[in-house]
Parts: C-alpha cells; structure tokens; sequence
C-alpha cells in the first residue's frame, strides 16, 4: 500500500489545482501550434527581393512542381508536364479548382502574370529559363506553353526553386506591380510578421494535404545557445536547418543526451577546400595534389562534425541528381604528399618547402562569421598540412572582408560549400566553375579557360547524353586537382520529443512540416 504524508498530498492537490486552473483554450492552443526556432526574420516575403529568408517562402507559396527525394519532379500546381523534342517549349497542365488565400483563382491568366513578373527579366537572367525566355502562350483556362529561345536541360529543375518562381495572387500588388502582401496558394498564410516572430496559420481552403495543427509561429532567435537553451525550455520545439537556425554538431550531441530528438539526414551540399585559381603558388599542381593527399577527410568528418557529415572527393553527393561516378576516398598518405612536391621540383621537407629560391607558404582565409565553425577545421587541416612540411597561415576575418577577398581570389585556400538541392548541379557548376558568370561576394572554386567550355556543353546538353557530359567536368576537375572537397554534412534538426512525425523535405529550403502531430 502506498503511503502519502499531508505534505505529499497537499502538493499533489495543489498541482491539480494547478492544472484544473489552466483555460482549456490554452491548453488547446499548446497542441495546435507548432514553434520553430529560426535565425533571422522573415520579412515581408517579396518574391521578387533578395531581403527574406528562403526557408520562410516554402510555407507558403507553391511552385509548378516540386522537388522530391534525389531529385525526382512532384507535380505542384502542375499536374502534369511535358517537353517539346527539339527542347524549346514546355507544357503544363494546371491544377483545377486551387485559390489562392485571398480567393483569386489559380488559372493560366494567374500563372502567365507570374511568370512573366521574371521570366525574360534581366535581374533574373542567372535562371536559366528566364534568360532563354520568349513567351507563354495560354492553352486552355488550366493549361500554359512556355516558349523558350534554347533549350535548357535544367528548366524542370529550375522551376521547383523557391523565389522569384512561386506563384503569387495577382490582387497582392500595388499600381506599380510591387508586392503589397505575402498572399500564396501554400498550405499557411501569414497572420502577421515583425523583427522578433512570424505568425502562420493553417489554410483551411489548401489544395494539399493541410497540416495536422493550426498554428505555427516562427520565433527569431539569432543565437544558437539561445536556440539550443529555448529548445530545452519548451519554449521551441524545433531548430536545425542549415537556411532556418543552424545546429551544430557538438550542440546536436549535447541535446541528444539531454532528451530531445536528434534528426541527421545525408545532406546535399558538400563543403569544399577551394584552391585560389589566381595564387602563383597554387598554380602548382603538385601543390595542390600535396595538399589533398595531406588531408584525413575521415578524421574531420569524425572529430570536427562528431560523426555528422560523411568525407567525400566528390563534387556532388549522390543525394542530388547527375552526381557523376563515385571516387574511392583515399586514406591520407604523408609520403605522397612530399613524393608529389619533390617530383615537381620542391626541395626541403619538414622543415618547409623552397622552389627557384622561394618559400613555399599558403595563406589560408577563413571567418567564422561566413561559416560558422571554419577556424576549427583550419587549425585541423593547418597541423596535417604542417606534417606534409606545409607551412600554412590562417587569416581569420570577418564576413565583410570575406566577401571583398574571395571574388578577388586574395588567398590561397578557403572553403566553399556547394548550393544543395534543388540548385545542383547545374547551379553550382554555372556560378562557381564557370568565369563570366557574376557569383557576387561567393566567389569561385576554380577557373579555366579549359574548363568554361566543358561546363558550358554540360549546362547544355539535355537527355540520355547529359549524365556523359557532366561527367566530363567531375573528370575534368578530378584529373587536374583543382578542388579539394572535405565532407557531405548532415541535415541537422534538433526536436522536442512532444513533437511526432517529424521528417525533413528533400531540400534545406523547405521548411519541415508536413506529416507533424502535437503531443
């Protein structure tokens, strides 16, 4: 028989009490909403600006189609597509019966205003069916035919990007065209948004599945800490997400053991050591093959990511599509490192590396700013590399400087991350491999003029020969040492385990919400 004393029982009444005294509409409201930890507000989510985070627009606006697992095309607003045989103009059958949020249809005229708000538009040319763009012949009040100049083997793909290519209510503009309010066909409309949170709730009238709670509010919270000590607290449910709230892996596995549900799922992105294609010194390809050899990709994928990414040489993952033939992930071999240096020329060894009377020094530029960790895996790579007889030199700045002295290839080394589904490969080959295309303050990982025409046929040829000719570039690229790719890092989220069903969406754009239930 289980015995209480009167303090037991006074508590334990007044903990009823307690519970008794609660509104059944705010405990209601508790199983209704769903809390999300995200690094930055949203803003007003102009379609059509740089300004919003891109994670924010997924719930919602729709796109024609959207990008499922590996790559694979889900209809959207579409239902159905298909490509002319000379490539040069695309069908769609449009979804029946869908509104958007304010009830204005969604019909051929709403999605030929879309479209033409940025297909043949210059500040848009870097997509590439909007640079090829000539017009758009309306079918039927449910189907459209794009026009195009060229083809473009990656339209498909282009048009499950997340802005400026989802469909806005053409009533949510001013007289001049300017988005006047974030008024979509998703399965969430925005009730209201400031610096400090995000308020969404469910659209009861959504075409899709509509989620299984009401409510979802998206709570700026810069820091991670913060993030990770909300998430403990109850007062988040939900962080992660390298375009929501990034989790680090050290914070992952500390929240892993103090109860929450950790989520690592292969990633689609892969984090790059960039070689300077402007560096006298890096124009060594034995320096370059030196240094890739040096490198124990294991080990950093071990210690520095606490076993949350996967070491790659790879450009791509196979996560994303035409991902190119896998290469073996060689261990780090010291002697081959020097063998590679003193074959071409270099003389000296541990006690550093002399060519033509001139010390062999790397200057290696990270910020922490930029990417968020960097400085740790630098000191990792700067103690293999020493070992090699390297003599390396971390510039730490911040994310200012940065942005000046990658476009302007003032380094050596520096990293990179490739831009994840659904962008790649196209997207990355176009902007970080190819020399006229202008990549802003992201800069290059390499530049040839051997290279620029083997992308080029790549990002042109469509079909069964697409797979040979991207595979061309990853041998290219293979071949001649110019990248130095680390590892493919998990798609980190960190749950409150009062959350059930959660699951990540192809992409780190979309934000997770879909098959969620409330405890």
């Amino acid at each position: 028989m289980i015995k209480f004393d009167r303090r037991q029982l006074l508590a334990t009444s007044a903990a009823f009490a307690f519970i008794a005294s609660i509104p059944r509409v705010a405990l209601a409201a508790e199983h209704e909403t769903l809390r999300v930890g995200i690094g930055g507000e949203t803003g007003d989510l102009d379609l059509l600006q740089n300004v919003s985070t891109l994670s924010s627009y997924t719930v919602v606006f729709d796109a024609l189609i959207h990008y499922g697992p590996g790559g694979k095309l889900e209809p959207g607003l579409a239902t159905a597509w298909n490509i002319a045989g000379d490539g040069k103009s695309i069908s769609f059958d449009l979804r029946e019966g869908v509104t958007f949020s304010d009830g204005t249809p969604f019909d051929a005229d709403a999605a030929e205003w879309n479209l033409k708000r940025w297909m043949g538009v210059a500040d848009f040319s870097w997509i590439g069916i909007a640079d090829a763009y000539e017009s758009i012949v309306k079918d039927a009040p449910n189907k459209i035919t794009i026009k195009l100049k060229r083809p473009v083997p990656a339209a498909l793909l282009e048009l499950t990007i997340v802005r400026p290519v989802r469909f806005l209510s053409p009533k949510a503009v001013d007289g001049s065209g300017k988005q006047t309010a974030p008024i979509g066909t998703g399965p969430w409309i925005v009730e209201k948004y400031s610096s400090t949170e995000t308020i969404l709730v469910r659209n009861d009238k959504y075409w899709g599945e509509k989620p299984a709670f009401s409510r979802m509010e998206l709570k700026v919270v810069p820091d991670e800490l913060a993030r990770a000590n909300a998430l403990r607290a109850g007062e988040l449910d939900v962080i992660g997400g390298d375009w929501v709230a990034p989790l680090s892996p050290r914070r992952a596995k500390a929240l892993e053991g103090e109860g929450m549900v950790i989520v690592a799922e292969p990633g689609t992105a892969t984090t790059i050591l960039g070689y300077s294609p402007k560096s006298p010194v890096m124009q060594d390809k034995a320096v370059r093959e030196a240094i890739f050899r040096g490198i124990d990709r294991a080990a950093i994928a071990t210690v520095l990511f606490e076993g949350f990414a996967d070491p790659t040489v790879d450009i791509f993952p196979t996560t994303v599509p035409t991902a190119g033939t896998r290469h073996e992930i060689p261990a780090r071999d010291v002697a081959a490192a020097q063998a590679a240096l003193t074959a071409a020329g270099w003389t000296g060894g541990g006690g550093g590396w002399t060519k033509d009377g001139k010390a062999l020094e790397i200057d290696f530029l990270v910020s922490e700013e930029s990417f968020p960790g960097s400085r740790r895996i630098a000191e990792m790579i700067q103690g293999m590399l020493t070992e090699v007889g390297l003599k390396v030199n971390i510039s730490s700045v911040d994310n200012a400087t940065m942005h000046e002295r990658r476009p302007a290839f003032q380094y050596d080394l520096t990293f990179f991350a490739t831009y994840g589904a659904p962008y790649d490969p196209h997207g990355s080959l176009g902007a970080s491999f190819v020399t006229a295309s202008d990549t802003g303050p992201d800069g290059k990982i390499y530049i040839s003029d051997e290279l620029d025409p083997l992308v080029q046929k790549a990002l042109e040829t469509g079909g069964d020969a697409r797979e040979a000719a991207m595979q061309a570039v990853y041998d290219w690229l293979a071949t001649n040492v110019t990248a130095c790719p680390l590892v493919v890092t998990k798609r980190l989220w960190a749950v409150n385990p009062r959350v059930k069903g959660f699951s990540l969406p192809a992409t780190d754009y979309d934000l997770p919400f879909k098959g969620i239930t409330l405890g």
